[in-house]
């Protein structure tokens, strides 16, 4: 008897212990799960607005009169300082950095480039579905291409006395998405089929990845190496599964496609293990309307007032600081509040440690090697 009492005892904790397991690695899946959603609605709200924002763009230069008078009068050097000018004004009063802006002429043929006084040559674009749809329909259009220069392409037609005479085309760099994401602890590594990236783009010097070129040029060159590294067992699983979770990074991978289903490659999205918990599911509640893009500026601004404490007291004296130029006028008095009160919780010594690495790392943003 006691020997099957203690067989029914061990059998018991055996299928407690395996239970237990079984849950614990349950409970990991569904953390990783989490996390690659939640990275995933940080890069479409990104791409999605720079779609926008870059439609706006070409909206806005398509109807510019001088420009019509320009290709009507075949004066590619007018055409070139007009598209020049007007870029190089979004780009310091706009902080539209990562944008390239060109003309497409009859045949679709290159009438001008922002970035180039002197077009050479009449690549063939007969295979941008977009840029054909804009001249049968004469709707403006947002999409992913390669073509030089590669990135998210917004295109809207010229028009004169009621007849397409040009496209104009905005293209924002895959490099504005990277430094985007980057703000929110992300990195994103772009990667094309290095076959569709053209030799005259400042990426075809860019390393290659199994493939595939890295198409943004401030990539993190240690997380690219990281990247590289995985064996092909590890990067087929990245590719095949949607993420691969190791030690010290997580791995989550999205296709990058146009809106007709082309593929052209993968935009690979690194975390730190310190920063993983931010996506899987235990953020702050501030952080979490954010990070899940269920919020928007004016939703958190009332879900502020509708509570009886500053929200803004939960975060860190670096987070404060950090957000400190973004704030909206209308938030202003309850993050000053919280604010004060953080920071004249902080020694002297550990606040001027604070404004000191603060500066440091303002001086450093940007390109990451």
């Amino acid at each position: 008897m006691k020997k099957i009492f203690a067989a029914v005892t061990i059998a018991v904790v055996v299928a407690l212990f395996l239970l237990v397991l079984n849950l614990g690695e349950k409970r990991e899946i569904n953390k990783r799960n989490i996390a690659y959603d939640n990275i995933n609605k940080f890069l479409l709200h990104t791409l999605n607005s720079e779609k926008m924002q870059s439609l706006s763009l070409a909206l806005a230069m398509s109807k510019n009169r001088a420009l019509a008078d320009a290709i009507l009068q075949k004066d590619r050097t007018k055409g070139y300082k007009i598209v020049h000018d007007t870029t190089e004004s979004f780009i310091k009063h706009l902080n539209r950095k990562y944008i390239y802006t060109q003309i497409f002429g009859k045949g679709l043929t290159v009438f001008a480039q922002s970035w180039n006084p002197v077009v050479y040559g009449t690549p063939n674009l007969t295979s941008r579905k977009d840029l054909l749809e804009i001249i049968k329909r004469r709707n403006p259009k947002a999409t992913v291409a390669t073509t030089l220069p590669a990135g998210i392409k917004a295109s809207a037609p010229i028009t004169y006395d009621g007849h397409i005479i040009g496209i104009l085309e905005v293209t924002t760099l895959f490099d504005r998405v990277v430094s985007r994401l980057r703000e929110y602890r992300i990195e994103l590594i772009p990667l094309i089929k290095a076959d569709l990236i053209s030799p005259l783009d400042p990426v075809s010097r860019n390393p290659v990845v199994r493939g595939y070129r890295v198409a943004a040029t401030n990539y993190s060159s240690h997380l690219a190496q990281a990247l590289s590294s995985l064996n092909d067992r590890d990067f087929k699983e990245l590719i095949h599964t949607d993420y691969l979770d190791k030690k010290e990074l997580f791995f989550a991978s999205y296709p990058i496609k146009n809106e007709y289903g082309n593929m052209f490659g993968y935009y690979i999205a690194i975390v730190s293990t310190q920063n993983f918990e931010n996506f899987s599911g235990k953020q702050q509640p501030l952080i979490k309307s954010i990070f899940t893009m269920e919020s928007t500026k004016d939703d958190i601004y009332h879900y502020v007032n509708a509570k009886n404490r500053n929200i803004y007291e939960e975060m860190s004296p670096e987070q404060i600081v950090r957000m400190s130029g973004s704030i909206e006028e209308k938030d202003r008095i309850l993050f000053d509040e919280a604010a004060k009160k953080k920071l004249r919780q902080l020694s002297k010594e550990e606040l001027i440690d604070l404004i000191v690495h603060d500066f440091h790392k303002q001086r450093k943003r940007g390109v990451i090697k």
